[in-house]
Formats: C-alpha cells, structure tokens, sequence
C-alpha cells in the first residue's frame, strides 16, 4: 500500500523499519521490503536540470554522459559521467517536480498521523506525531544536495587519519540544490562478497577495518554515518573501504557514549544492572517503568547469550533482543540514541557478514579505554567543577524554599510515615546513615554551588591556573565521599 502512494510513504516506511525501539519484529522486516520502485526520468529532463542548475548545457561540462542511470530512487538518480579534463564523475539528479511532491504528501501525512495518533499510540505505545515531524526535517535535507556536499567533505577530512579509507572528491563548480557531482569510484559493491574473494580481498581484515572506522567514527569524532549497510560501501582496488552515500549522518553526545559502554559491558561482564542504568538513560519515554521487571528479562537475555559459544554472542542480535524487551516494558528510545544503535546493529551485522567469526566487541576496547580514560581524568573532572553552571546558582536560591516547605510539612504534620514494629532497631539505624548520606550530599552540593560562584568571579590564587580553593574543595568532596561509601557498607 504504501508504494502505491507515492515515494514520500516509502521514504516514511523505509525510516520506520529503521525504528527497531518501536515496532515489531515481524513489522520491521516486512517494512524492509519496500524499495523505491520508481521508474528513471529521461535524459531530456536530466537536460533541463542541468542547464537550468549550472547555466549550462551538458555537453559543455561533460565529455560523455551516459544516458541510462545508474541507480534510481524516489530522490533522484545517479549517472556515470566524464569531464571535460578526463575524470570520471558520478552526477546526481534530483527527480524534477519532486520537492512540490513532498510537500504535498507531507501534508497528508501530517493529516494522518493526526488521525491515527491515538490508536498508534494504544496499540504500539509511542507518538507517531513527532516520528513525521522528525521525517519531515530529514527528508526536505535530503532535498538539498549541497547539504549531502558539505558533510562530504567533512568525512573526508575526519577520515583522512586512515590510510586504508577513502571519501570521493565533491566537485563543487557542478554541485547545487538539485545537482550533486563528485568523483566516480571503481571498485567492488560490499555486496558482492563472492566478487570480493575472486579479487583476492582478506574478508577478516576488511571486517576489522570497518568496525576500526566505525568506532573512530563513534568516540573521536562524535559525528557517524547513520546508514553503513552493504550497498553504501565500496571496495576499492587497492583495497580502500569508500563510502558513497551520506544522506543519513548522526551525532552523539559524552553521554551516550558513556550509555552505549556501560549497556556493551553491563553485557559482557553479565551485570544486568549496568545494563539497565544504561537503557534508562537512553529511553525517552519511562511509562510506569517496572524496574524489577525489566531487570529480570535483562538477565534472563544475558544469561541465553553467555551460554552460547564467543563466536556465537552477537552484538546486533542483543541489541535486537534488547529491542523487544523495551517495547515489552513500553520504552521508547530517543531518536538520536536510536540512529546511533542502529548503526552499530549494521555495522556489527556487515563485519559478521565478511567474516561468520568477527568480534565487533573486541575492536572496540581501545576506543573505549582511550575515552573512557579521558572522560574521567582528574583533569576533565577539574573542569567540570570549574566552569560555572548556573544550575548551581538556581538551586541555592531554591534550597531555603525546599527548606521551609521540609519544615513546614513537619510542623503541620502532613509528612506520614509508616513502619511495622518487627526489626524497628534495625529501620532506626538504616534510617540514621540514610540521613547521615543525605547530610553530607547536601554539603557536597553547597561545596559545588560556592565554587561555581567562587570561579564565575575567579576569586583567590591560582596553582597552574587551577584556583586553589578549587583544589581543597575536591579533598573535600573525595573525603565526603568515601564518608558516603562507608556508610553505605554498614546498610
């Protein structure tokens, strides 16, 4: 049904079989069947395109231009070229009329998913109304080349610590709205793996040369490519891993990154409560959350993956997995975190395809370590401390009404408490460290709060251009906090 209307519903459920966190299985899979069945548009419509984009008639840039595309989707088209100078040039061109097309089916669909909100909602638990909005974004960037151009360039830049990863050239003087030019790779299709070993290719190393690349992508840059299944992928000649495609191009912030090592190694180490800190933080939506629940299906899925063989503990199937278990409990993920898990389901999915034994895991200890290591060096953590925030501000002109309103309620007697008398000694001294723990937070959160204020007006002597009372304020809080600790122990 939804080929038959048209390519922006495609588009839309080509994005919701990306959308693991939400659907189905059996939805998702068959969402993946859709393609964009769209028929070329002629060459005397490329013509037009061209002369009306570049103020220029094709034979003027280009010394051949093949007339039958490529490849062609419900955007546009891709066709082999050659410039004038020689070089050779893949041109894509965007389906003409198309963004009118767009607009009008957005409408639609906004109708639409105004309509059917509620029931989406009852039935799958979660909003489709944000979904299209989000779609709405993605696919009107989509419609501007010059967008795909810019991060072009900018992966070319990133990537260029690698010797074995290559990013095509974008010729700029043919690149605009509707036209994008960049420089034609000869190579191997990631897809065609039989291809790739008649070349001679070791399948291993290009496994773990990808998932090398990937996690680069991830914890040293903070900007990914969204979509690196097989069909973006090139292999060139000389054995260079090429991206073709960057129409989909994630972020990702320290704290997913922290999310995204705690959830992997909550796995590893069979600590389903790291896990379960982790998918918390990646939720968007926490719904009547069953803590305990959820702690117990997180379990049980360690315990069937740590009792198959190493070579058998996928990373894309847990993930998949751990899917179904946040829709089970009526969790959704955010959208960035989900773009971001999904690319790592493909991309542990494409190594695993290349090579049945490959360990994704494995080459993602050093990112790990290294970032791991500089998110929580003493450094890092001085400058945390040390940059004003005006939360803290905002909270020490809030703690006096807390305060008062804490008093307030005691003394009306609206505060209630109830205790059944067996083991009341016990409840009495678990109540007295509780207390004991609360009181030295407090402490600790005023300590933070004066220091922010301190450092906004850079009070006091400074040792290395870290202020001193800074530094005795941190051997206060560590001795605070082992106090918390030791309290903690005698629970």
């Amino acid at each position: 049904m939804l080929e038959e209307l048209g390519p922006t519903f495609v588009k839309f459920g080509q994005l919701m079989s990306t959308q693991e966190g939400i659907l189905p299985r059996s939805f998702i899979e068959e969402l993946k069947n859709l393609q964009d069945n769209v028929e070329p548009f002629g060459i005397d419509e490329v013509r037009k395109i061209v002369k009306n984009s570049l103020n220029r008639d094709i034979e003027e840039i280009f010394e051949e231009f093949e007339e039958v595309p490529e490849a062609s989707a419900s955007l546009g088209q891709v066709h082999k070229a050659k410039l004038k100078n020689g070089e050779y040039v893949a041109v894509k061109v965007q389906r003409p009329g198309i963004k009118e097309v767009i607009q009008s089916d957005m409408y639609l669909l906004h109708k639409l998913g105004a309509i059917l909100r509620k029931r989406i909602k009852e039935y799958f638990h979660f909003d489709i109304v944000p979904l299209i909005e989000e779609f709405d974004k993605t696919i009107n960037r989509e419609l501007d080349y010059e967008i795909e151009a810019h991060f072009i360039e900018v992966f070319k830049k990133n990537f260029s610590v690698f010797s074995y990863v290559y990013v095509p050239t974008v010729y700029w003087e043919y690149t605009t709205e509707k036209i994008i030019t960049m420089e034609y790779i000869f190579g191997y299709k990631a897809t065609n793996k039989q291809e790739l070993i008649k070349a001679g290719f070791d399948l291993k190393k290009l496994a773990v040369d990808g998932a090398k690349v990937f996690w680069y992508q991830i914890f040293d840059v903070g900007l990914f490519h969204a979509d690196p299944h097989p069909g973006n992928i090139i292999i060139m000649k000389d054995g260079r891993i090429c991206y073709i495609d960057y129409g989909m191009v994630g972020k990702i912030t320290d704290e997913d990154k922290l999310n995204l090592i705690e959830m992997i190694w909550g796995f590893i180490e069979k600590d389903a409560d790291r896990m379960l800190y982790s998918l918390e933080n990646f939720a968007a939506t926490k719904d009547e959350l069953n803590r305990e629940e959820l702690k117990g299906d997180i379990d049980e899925l360690i315990e069937l993956y740590h009792s198959l063989p190493l070579k058998r503990m996928s990373l894309s199937r847990m993930l998949k997995d751990v899917f179904t278990i946040l829709r089970k409990h009526g969790i959704i993920v955010k959208r960035s975190s989900s773009r971001l898990l999904r690319a790592v389901m493909i991309a542990d999915g494409v190594g695993r395809d290349f090579y049945p034994d490959f360990n994704f895991v494995e080459v993602a200890r050093p990112y790990f370590r290294r970032f791991a290591r500089k998110y929580y060096s003493p450094i890092s953590i001085l400058k945390l401390l040390s940059t004003p925030n005006p939360n803290y501000l905002f909270a020490l002109k809030k703690l006096p009404i807390v305060g008062r309103k804490m008093l307030d309620a005691l003394e009306d007697g609206n505060v209630k408490i109830r205790a059944e008398m067996d083991g009341l000694d016990k409840m009495i001294s678990t109540f007295r460290y509780v207390m004991r723990q609360v009181g030295i937070s407090l402490i600790i959160g005023s300590i933070i709060i004066g220091n922010s204020i301190l450092l906004a007006n850079d009070v006091g002597p400074k040792i290395h251009s870290i202020p001193v009372v800074l530094i005795i304020n941190v051997i206060l809080i560590i001795l605070l906090l082992i106090g918390i600790i030791n309290a903690e122990k005698k629970l």
